[in-house]
């Protein structure tokens, strides 16, 4: 009996043994490996390419601008007519963001970059890809000393062979920035004449004898053409609309100290109403 017992505790301890390893190897064999998808692999990755375009404001006063949590445009600083900054192409074309007012109407702002800065820039005040000009002979509804703006373009390029080239100015009218062909010779892109006229508009808003003074100063050292220093003195001759000698003898007891003969002059050292 204790012979039987012995010969099946050792059939059993063998059996059990047998569907151990069993079990082990099914753990250890290696999954079957399922075929890889193929991954297509295009031959051409579209890549963002961010280019800036040399821009010119046109219209006397422009706004540059931040975007507010509000959803509208914030002035942050000012450019004048002539001055110039970059706009932002992406992949050939200029970033643009679209506002709309109450009655739906949209108004498109351009991606503006002054002195390393972002701003939003309204886009019928501004003529893009180009370089600030001067008109320097009348003709084709432009007056002399005009500020406009060049472009720059490939078409530009190959119209100036011809003797024509493509101009931006600002239409007073239609309040916004429109282009016309003219003669490559009523243009003038030289910098100081440029600056000149820059100066001349200012001086015709400026109304202040010690601001005017610094600004005949600042033109007095460009290299501008006798065309333009033609206006340039032009605007030395006031435009007076009082006369002082008569206005000081309605002010009795007065004792404002004011040199007359410096206040009806405007090309002058200093200030006729300062010490």
């Amino acid at each position: 009996m204790k012979k039987c017992s012995l010969v099946f505790f050792i059939v059993i301890f063998l059996t059990s043994t047998f569907f151990f390893s069993c079990s082990e190897k099914k753990v250890l064999e290696p999954p079957v490996q399922e075929e890889e998808e193929e991954i297509e692999i295009p031959e051409h990755i579209d890549l963002i390419e961010e280019r800036l375009l040399p821009s010119v404001v046109l219209a006397p006063n422009v706004s540059l601008n931040i975007l507010g949590r509000d959803n509208k445009m914030h002035k942050m600083k000012s450019l004048s007519r002539g001055n110039t900054f970059d706009t932002v192409q992406v992949n050939g074309a200029v970033r643009i963001l679209n506002l709309y007012d109450e009655e739906e109407n949209p108004e498109t702002y351009i991606h503006a970059v002054y002195d390393s800065v972002d701003f939003w820039i309204y886009e019928n005040y501004i003529a893009k890809n180009a370089v600030p000009g001067i008109i320097v002979e009348a003709g084709d509804g432009l007056k002399f000393g005009q500020i406009v703006a060049l472009h720059l373009s490939s078409e530009e390029t190959e119209s100036e062979e011809s003797g024509r080239v493509k101009i931006s100015y600002f239409d007073r009218e239609q309040d916004k920035v429109c282009e016309i062909e003219t003669g490559a010779e009523k243009v003038s892109t030289y910098k100081d004449d440029v600056e000149m006229a820059a100066i001349v508009e200012k001086l015709r808003t400026t109304t202040r004898a010690t601001p005017r003074n610094e600004l005949f100063l600042k033109a007095e050292k460009l290299n501008a053409s006798p065309a333009m220093k033609k206006i340039l003195d032009a605007e030395k001759t006031e435009k007076l609309s009082y006369d002082y000698q008569e206005v000081l003898k309605t002010m009795p007891g007065a004792r404002y100290i004011v040199n007359v003969e410096e206040l009806n002059t405007v090309d002058q050292s200093k200030d006729p109403f300062k010490n």
